[in-house]
C-alpha cells in the first residue's frame, strides 16, 4: 500500500462510515473497481486503524453527550435510582441496543468473513441498504425524539444494527432506519445510531489492537497506515457534522439511489470483467453425510512442502484411516488429492481455494533498504548497478532504516528462481519482466534456498515467499505495483465434490492456512 491509496481510503472510510452507504462495502468495492491488489498483511492493520479513526471522531463529535450521559447514569446508581433522568435512559438504552450485534457476530464470523471476499455479494447488500432506507422514509411518521424512547424501541434498533455486520449494510443507515421505523424524527434517529456505535466500534478495535500487535514487521508500513488514521478520523468528523444538519430538511432516499446505482454498477463489472473474481471458491463449512470415496492420496508440489505437517496431522483428526502423503513434481492424476498453486497444466473436476502465500521484497537483515517504488524496482531487477550503494544513489523513492543507505555499499546479489517455478510466474506477470531480463540475477532452486542465501550473505536480495519470512531478514515495501499481485492461491484440486470426511479435511487445511 502506498501513500495515495492510504489517502483514498482513508477519505472513503471517513466519509461511508457514517454516511448511510456503508463504508465497509466500499472498502470491499473499491479495491476491486480499480484492481488494487494490497498486500494481505497491510490490509487488517489498515482496516484496524481507520475503524480507529473514525471511532475517534464519532467520540470527540459527541463528546458532551457522552460526558453528559456518564454524569447522569453514576448520579442515578450513586442514587439507587438507575434511570431516573432522560440522560441516564438513554445511556442504558445504548447498552441494551449494542448487545445484538455483540451476540450475532459471534455466531455469524465465518459467514461475515466469507461476505469481505465477494464483491457481488456486497452488491446484493447494497440493495439491501437501499431497501431499508427506503421503507424508513416510507413507514416512519418522525414525529419522535430520544426523550420519548423505550427499552423495546432501542432493542429493535439494535436488532437492526445486526444487519451492518455484513458489507455493503450500512451500521448507520440500518440504525437509522431502526430509530425511523420506530418513529423517530431524523436527527434523533441519527443520533442514536451513532451513539450506539461507539461501543461496538471501540469493543471491535480493542480486540484487534491485541492481534495487530502480534504482526511481524508492523512497524515498516505503520507511517502509511497512520496517513490513512488520520485521514479517516478528519473527514469522519465532518461527515458526521454535515449528516447531521443535512437529515433536519431532507429525507434519505439520496443515499438509497446512490447504493443503487454502486450495487448495479459492481455487478455490472464484474458481469463485463469476469477475471475480476475468486479463481477458487472457498469451501463452505455446511455438514454433510454424504459417502464419498476418498482419494488415493494426498499429493503436494514441492513449492509447498512446507504444508506437508499440517496436511499429516490433519489427516489424523479427520480420516478414519490415514492416505499416503507424496510430494511429485508430475501433472494432477485422477483420484488423488493434490495440494497446488494454480497452473495451466493442473486439471482436476474441482478446485477450492485453501489460503494463499505472498511473494515480498527480502533482504538480509544488514541492508538499511525499507522501501521504495516499483520503477526504482525494476531498475534494481535489471542489474544496471553493480553496487548497492550506486543503486542508492540514483533510488530517488528508497527509504531507509535509521542506519541510512550511504555506507552500505556491497555488491548486489540478488536472487530468482528457475524459469517455470511458480513463484518466478507470479513475479514477472506483475513486473512484466522475464529472467533473461534481470541481467546479473543469480538462479536458486527453491525458497528455502534463497532464504538461506539472504541470512548468510549481507547484499542478498529476492522474492520469498510469507511462508518462509524469519527474523533473520528484513522485508522492503514495494509502492505502486502494477500488472496485478504477488499473491499466489494455494489450491486444493480433486475429482468430485468433497464431503463427509474430505470435506473436514479439507476445512482443517483451510483453518491451518488462515
Amino acid at each position: 500500500m502506498n501513500i495515495l491509496q492510504a489517502i483514498i481510503l482513508g477519505i472513503i472510510q471517513g466519509l461511508t462510515e457514517f454516511l448511510p452507504i456503508s463504508s465497509s462495502g466500499h472498502l470491499v468495492i473499491l479495491p476491486y473497481l480499480l484492481g488494487w491488489n494490497i498486500p494481505a498483511e497491510q490490509i487488517f492493520p489498515f482496516d484496524v486503524l481507520v475503524q480507529l479513526g473514525t471511532l475517534l471522531a464519532v467520540i470527540v463529535y459527541f463528546r458532551k453527550d457522552i460526558i453528559e450521559i456518564f454524569k447522569a447514569m453514576f448520579a442515578d446508581v450513586k442514587a439507587k435510582k438507575p434511570g431516573s433522568s432522560s440522560e441516564s435512559r438513554l445511556g442504558w438504552f445504548l447498552i441494551l441496543a449494542t448487545i445484538p450485534a455483540g451476540a450475532a457476530g459471534l455466531f455469524l464470523k465465518d459467514l461475515v468473513e466469507q461476505a469481505f471476499g465477494s464483491p457481488s455479494a456486497t452488491a446484493f447488500f447494497l440493495f439491501g441498504t437501499a431497501l431499508l432506507l427506503i421503507l424508513a422514509e416510507l413507514l416512519g411518521k418522525r414525529d419522535r425524539d430520544l426523550t420519548g424512547l423505550r427499552w423495546y424501541d432501542a432493542l429493535w434498533i439494535g436488532l437492526f444494527q445486526v444487519l451492518s455486520l455484513f458489507p455493503g449494510l450500512s451500521r448507520s443507515g440500518s440504525c437509522m432506519a431502526g430509530g425511523m421505523t420506530r418513529h423517530l424524527e431524523r436527527r434523533s434517529a441519527g443520533r442514536f445510531a451513532f451513539l450506539m456505535a461507539i461501543p461496538v466500534m471501540a469493543a471491535a478495535g480493542l480486540l484487534s489492537v491485541f492481534d495487530l500487535l502480534k504482526i511481524p514487521n508492523l512497524g515498516q508500513f505503520m507511517p502509511v497506515m497512520l496517513v490513512g488514521f488520520t485521514i479517516a478520523g478528519v473527514v469522519g468528523y465532518f461527515s458526521i457534522s454535515w449528516l447531521m444538519t443535512f437529515v433536519q430538511s431532507h429525507s434519505l432516499f439520496i443515499f438509497a439511489g446512490y447504493c443503487l446505482f454502486l450495487g448495479a454498477a459492481v455487478l455490472s463489472f464484474g458481469f463485463v470483467f469476469p477475471q475480476n473474481s475468486s479463481p477458487a471458491p472457498v469451501i463452505s463449512e455446511t455438514s454433510s453425510t454424504e459417502e464419498q470415496l476418498l482419494p488415493t492420496s494426498i499429493v503436494y508440489t514441492p513449492e509447498l512442502n512446507w504444508l506437508a505437517p499440517a496436511a499429516a496431522t490433519c489427516m489424523e483428526q479427520t480420516l478414519a484411516d490415514p492416505l499416503p502423503l507424496l510430494q511429485s513434481v508430475a501433472a494432477y492424476q485422477p483420484g488423488e488429492l493434490r495440494l497446488t498453486f494454480p497452473s495451466p497444466s493442473e486439471q482436476a473436476a474441482y478446485s477450492y481455494q485453501l489460503g494463499s502465500q505472498s511473494l515480498m521484497l527480502a533482504l538480509n537483515a544488514s541492508n538499511p533498504l525499507r522501501s521504495l517504488d516499483f520503477n526504482d524496482l525494476l531498475t534494481l531487477l535489471q542489474g544496471d548497478d553493480a553496487t548497492w550503494g550506486e543503486f542508492f544513489q540514483h533510488c530517488t523513492s528508497c527509504a531507509f532504516s535509521e542506519a541510512g543507505g550511504a555506507a552500505f555499499d556491497e555488491p548486489i546479489r540478488f536472487y530468482i528462481y528457475y524459469e517455470n517455478n511458480p513463484y518466478q510466474n507470479v513475479l514477472e506477470d506483475a513486473s512484466g519482466l522475464t529472467g533473461s531480463h534481470m541481467n546479473n540475477a543469480l538462479l536458486v532452486p527453491s525458497a528455502e534456498t534463497l532464504l538461506t542465501q539472504l541470512q548468510v550473505e549481507a547484499a542478498a536480495a529476492g522474492f520469498l515467499p510469507s511462508q518462509w519470512l524469519s527474523a533473520a531478514v528484513s522485508i522492503v515495501q514495494v509502492n505502486d505495483l502494477p500488472g496485478g499481485s504477488l499473491d499466489l492461491p494455494i489450491l486444493a484440486l480433486l475429482e468430485q465434490q468433497p464431503s463427509g470426511e474430505l470435506k473436514d479435511l479439507l476445512l482443517c487445511l483451510q483453518s491451518s492456512l488462515n
